[in-house]
């Protein structure tokens, strides 16, 4: 089992600790997940990077760290990343938050990718029905880019996600806060061996504070069984990741 979509960290008044993201993970079997901080919405690159060496202490090679990009990380506080021990598995970028910067195709975009192509890993674009943030916004970045991999984190709008992901080798979709009604969508496209399984862990926590959240976990697992084979199940919630985050 592989997610690829998880976070620690300050999320609004939330604070996920990375103790918490441990044991959860490892209550509910996880081996690999994809794990970015929000603290960095706060800007504070230093201790972003100490709760990702906190995780890593805890769960080694368990963590395939997200590198969470800024526009004013761009100004100098990047070297915290690139500066630090940590393997970078993946690198984000959250286009709601900057629409003038990110929905650009060039300037400051470009600056990001030139990273991603430099380290060898995927970016991972938040997607959203918001006009900042739907996934055709980005169509021209990953056709000029094809040699770049790119996830549409949430899959936003279903039918420009699907579209763009069809038509594009270099682009998968995660299913975090996904639908279930989505995620049969692109498999009944034909779409399961570009699904990535995720889950926003523990943001869930944060719109239902009475929510368990390993039976949520669980039932999520359980509805995706229900609308997809065996080996479609295998994809998503293992192969794909194994692939695009290049796990040995």
């Amino acid at each position: 089992m592989i997610d690829s979509h998880i976070h620690v960290g300050q999320f609004n008044d939330l604070y996920i600790e990375p103790s918490a993201i441990h044991n959860l993970m490892a209550e509910l079997n996880v081996d690999y997940y994809a794990v970015s901080s929000t603290t960095i919405c706060e800007e504070n690159y230093p201790k972003v990077i100490d709760e990702l060496q906190e995780l890593i202490w805890l769960d080694k090679d368990k963590v395939l760290p997200v590198m969470w990009i800024t526009p004013d990380g761009l100004n100098g506080n990047v070297a915290w990343y690139l500066e630090s021990s940590i393997k970078w598995k993946c690198l984000k970028i959250h286009p709601f938050l900057h629409p003038d910067v990110w929905t650009n195709a060039g300037g400051q975009l470009s600056e990001v990718l030139e990273i991603a192509k430099e380290l060898n890993i995927p970016a991972l674009i938040h997607t959203g029905n918001e006009i900042s943030c739907q996934s055709t916004k980005f169509e021209g970045t990953i056709a000029n880019n094809p040699d770049t991999n790119f996830i549409l984190a949430h899959g936003r709008p279903l039918d420009q996600s699907i579209i763009i992901v069809k038509l594009y080798d270099n682009v998968f979709a995660d299913t975090a806060f996904m639908p279930i009604t989505h995620i049969k969508s692109f498999i009944e496209s034909g779409l399961s061996h570009k699904l990535l399984w995720g889950t926003d862990m523990c943001i869930p926590q944060y719109f239902y504070p009475s929510c368990d959240l390993v039976k949520y976990y669980k039932d999520k697992l359980a509805n995706l069984a229900e609308i997809c084979t065996p080996e479609q199940y295998q994809q998503i919630t293992h192969n794909n990741a194994i692939k695009i985050f290049n796990i040995k």
